[in-house]
C-alpha cells in the first residue's frame, strides 16, 4: 500500500521541510559545502574591510543567488535520476543546463566580490599589514585561521570523515605544525624550536594511534600547516 502524498497542512511544516531540504543538500552535495565555506570567508573579509551599505547588500544577494542556484541544481538532478536510470540526451541536457546556471551565478558573485574587495584591499591593505606587524600574536592567530579554512575546504573536497573529526587532511596536525612555525619564527631559539617540533610530532602521533587519521592524512595536515604558516609569515614580515 503506497503512502498518499498530500500538501503540507501547516506553514510550520512547510518551513520544516524546506530546512530539511537545505540540510540534506549540505550533507550530500560537496559543492554546497564549498559555497558555505566561501560565504563564511566573504563574511570574514567583509568584517575585516568594513563593508557596509549597498556593497554589503550586493554581496548578500550574490551569495544567496549562488545558494539558490545550487539548491535548484540539486533538485533537478534528483528529479532526473528518479525519472530514468539510463543515459538519455535530454537527461544530460537538463543536468548540464542546471550546472550551467550555477556556474553563471558563481561567476557573477566572483565579479561582484572582486569589484567590492579590490577597492577595499587597495585602500586598507597597508593599514592591515601595519596592524599585523605590530602584534605578532594576532598575526599568528590570523594565519592559523587561514590554515583552518584551508583544512575545511580540502576536507569538503575529499568527503571523508567529519569537518572536526577524521578525514583528509588532519586539522590537529595542521594547527600543531602551524604553531611550531609561528613560535619558532618569533623566538628564533633552537631549543624552543626543537621542543615545539616535538610537541607537534606528539599531536600527529596521537591522531594515528587513536585511529582518527591515517599516516597519509596526518602527513598532509602537517605539510599544509607548516608551509601555509611559513609562507604567510614571510609575506607579512
Amino acid at each position: 500500500m503506497t503512502k498518499k502524498i498530500t500538501k503540507n497542512g501547516k506553514f510550520s511544516e512547510s518551513i520544516n521541510y524546506a530546512l530539511e531540504g537545505i540540510v540534506t543538500a549540505i550533507k550530500t552535495e560537496r559543492n554546497m559545502r564549498v559555497h558555505i565555506f566561501m560565504a563564511i570567508l566573504v563574511a570574514i573579509l567583509s568584517l575585516m574591510f568594513g563593508v557596509t551599505g549597498s556593497d554589503l547588500k550586493s554581496l548578500s544577494f550574490a551569495v544567496s543567488l549562488v545558494f539558490f542556484a545550487e539548491l535548484m541544481n540539486t533538485a533537478i538532478e534528483a528529479a532526473v535520476d528518479i525519472t530514468t536510470t539510463r543515459y538519455h540526451p535530454l537527461a544530460k541536457k537538463a543536468k548540464d543546463v542546471a550546472a550551467g546556471a550555477v556556474l553563471v551565478v558563481s561567476l557573477n558573485a566572483l565579479v561582484i566580490g572582486y569589484i567590492i574587495f579590490s577597492k577595499k584591499i587597495k585602500k586598507d591593505t597597508f593599514e592591515i599589514f601595519r596592524l599585523l606587524k605590530s602584534s605578532y600574536v594576532d598575526t599568528v592567530l590570523f594565519v592559523l585561521c587561514i590554515v583552518i579554512i584551508g583544512v575545511f575546504i580540502i576536507k569538503s573536497y575529499y568527503k571523508r570523515g567529519k569537518l572536526l573529526h577524521g578525514g583528509m587532511p588532519s586539522g590537529h596536525s595542521a594547527l600543531a605544525f602551524g604553531l611550531w612555525i609561528g613560535v619558532s619564527y618569533a623566538t628564533e631559539n633552537i631549543v624552543v624550536t626543537i621542543l615545539t617540533f616535538g610537541i607537534a610530532l606528539l599531536v600527529a602521533q596521537s591522531r594515528i594511534e587513536g585511529r582518527i587519521h591515517s599516516p597519509k592524512e596526518v602527513l598532509a595536515g602537517s605539510i599544509l600547516g607548516t608551509f601555509v604558516t611559513y609562507i604567510l609569515l614571510k609575506l607579512i614580515f
